[in-house]
Order: structure tokens, then C-alpha cells, then sequence
């Protein structure tokens, strides 16, 4: 299942997540103008809403070297390979917001068919390897992983022709990270903050006090920057800042 929005420079105020037809392509353009300054890359961002929960598997691509970064891929890595091949993309790197099953199933068939490295925090390395700790055995089909690189927090990593900021933000699992974009005002955040509520800290691993230490962490971002979970639909900081109940407590 796919879902969808649309936001450029030009309505990158207020609230940016706007809704589009149903059934259509889940598409985000960040058109950034030149004006006498550097070019900017442009990406689009195209959601697959995958596995049995359903997680939303996102694909980040620059329109111009059509280099894609494969964000938490799910279970169905035909339809992923099939989005990549209609868009004629290169995938450059798996990256992952944390480590349960549900956002990293399609893992390790990416990286035979295209050789791909996986990047997540250090502190979730094993959550990766453990069929306990990535939930996987209580999902009825034990597996794991082994990622190839680690992030630091507030580590700045190039892609994709552009910079993202690495969030540490433990609660849901020790190790969660959110992806921040700022020149795009974008925040990819998995399983640590939804719309209008927060991920569950009830799983081995989690911590309440964490979590929601990490949901006002992200509160210091700008209003206008898009939030892109793990699950469940898009929304903004600003968003969430007047309306989600655990921002205040």
C-alpha cells in the first residue's frame, strides 16, 4: 500500500503534511531554488507500507544521479526491488532506524542482490543480532542480522548529495535513531515519534523515561520540519509540539 503527499519550497510553511488523493504514489519533492547559492540536491521520498503490521519502508532518491537510500525495509523486498528498478535508482546504503524485525526484514536479500552496506547506532547493534531483542521469535519467524557500520549521535553524514544529522533517541530500543535532513526539513523518526503519540517502551530494551526524553529532544527541532515514522501517517514538529499528549509530561 502506498499513500501520499506533496511538498516543495514553496509550502514548506505551515502545515507541510497535506493530504493527496488516495492510492496515488506517496511523493515528497523538495525543490530547493538556486538564487546566486549553492544548488541543492533534488530528492523525492516514496513510501512502501510493507510486512505484516504494515512499517512504512521509505526510498530517498536524487532525481539527478538517481542514488537512493533504502530507509527500514521491511518484508516484501519484491516490491522494493521493484520500485527501484521502475525509477532506474543505484541504492547507495540501507539505513535503520532501529533494530526490530518489522523495519529490517528485507536486510539481508538488499544486500546480496546490490551488495549494500547497513548503517544503524552503535547501541542497537544487538538488538540486530538477537532474536530476542529484535523481537523476530515473537513474531514466529526467529532471524537476525549483522550490520556492517555504526552511527554516533549528532554524527553528519553526506548522501545522496546532501547532509543528514543523526539523532540518537533510545526508549522504544536502546539504540533509536532518528534521520534529520535539514535543509529539506525532513526527520525520518521509526518507532520514536508518530503522530499524535509515541512508540511502545514496553518491548526489552525500552524505557519510558528514555522515550519521552527523546520525543522533547526532537521538540527542539524547527515547526515546519516534516516527520516521517515508522508506521501510521506523516506529520510536522509543529504538529506534535501542540498536539501530542507526551510532549508536556
Amino acid at each position: 500500500m502506498r499513500t501520499s503527499f506533496l511538498i516543495s519550497a514553496e509550502n514548506m510553511s505551515g502545515n507541510v503534511c497535506q493530504e493527496a488523493s488516495a492510492g496515488s504514489d506517496f511523493l515528497q519533492d523538495i525543490r530547493q531554488g538556486t538564487g546566486g547559492r549553492e544548488r541543492m540536491a533534488v530528492l523525492t521520498v516514496d513510501c512502501l507500507e510493507l510486512g505484516q503490521l504494515p512499517t512504512n519502508t521509505y526510498l530517498v532518491m536524487n532525481t539527478e544521479t538517481k542514488e537512493c537510500l533504502i530507509i527500514d525495509p521491511s518484508d516484501g523486498v519484491e516490491n522494493i526491488v521493484s520500485w527501484l528498478d521502475d525509477h532506474q535508482a543505484k541504492p547507495v546504503s540501507i539505513w535503520l532506524t532501529h533494530g526490530h524485525d518489522d523495519h529490517m526484514g528485507s536486510v539481508s536479500d538488499l544486500k546480496r542482490k546490490y551488495g549494500l552496506l547497513c548503517y544503524v547506532s552503535k547501541e542497537e547493534e544487538e538488538f540486530c543480532e538477537s532474536i530476542y531483542y529484535n523481537l523476530s521469535s515473537m513474531f514466529g519467524h526467529p532471524r537476525a542480522i549483522e550490520p556492517d557500520l555504526f552511527f554516533l549521535d549528532r554524527q553528519k553524514v553526506k548522501v545522496l548529495g546532501t547532509e543528514a544529522t543523526v539523532l540518537l533517541t533510545p526508549g522504544h530500543t536502546v539504540g533509536s535513531a532518528c534521520y534529520y535532513f535539514p535543509q529539506e526539513k525532513l526527520l525520518f523518526s521509526g518507532d520514536t515519534l508518530f503522530e499524535e503519540s509515541v512508540g511502545r517502551s514496553d518491548f526489552p530494551g525500552g524505557s519510558t523515561l528514555s522515550l519521552i526524553a527523546s520525543v522533547k529532544r526532537l521538540m527542539t527541532l524547527p515547526d515546519d520540519v516534516a516527520v516521517l515514522p515508522g508506521h501510521g501517517g506523516r506529520t510536522s514538529i509543529g504538529h506534535e509540539r501542540k498536539y501530542n499528549p507526551y510532549v508536556n509530561r
